[in-house]
């Protein structure tokens, strides 16, 4: 699955709950709509650290890669640490 298809998932899973995924447009800005706040931000980047291990805490993280799906998958992909060869 790509993974802009999982941050799909898990954002309407969590913090969308009446769209589905594909109804969530990949280049949504997900701040600007309410659809993530400052506490689910965290509780996305927290997903992310344990699902793709992103050390978030000795890394930068830019406001801005945060705010659409395909900016999330653009993070996790430069960031993850669990490899996929």
């Amino acid at each position: 699955m790509a993974i802009v298809t999982e941050v799909k998932q898990y954002i309407v899973n969590k913090f969308a709950t009446d769209i589905a995924p594909d109804e969530l447009p990949s280049d949504i800005d997900l701040l600007s709509t309410g659809i993530l706040t400052s506490v689910t931000t965290v509780q996305l980047l927290g997903w992310c650290a344990r699902t793709y291990r992103i050390p978030i805490n000795s890394i930068s993280i830019n406001p801005e890669d945060l705010k659409t799906p395909e900016g999330i998958a653009g993070f996790i992909e430069s960031n993850r640490t669990d490899a996929i060869a």
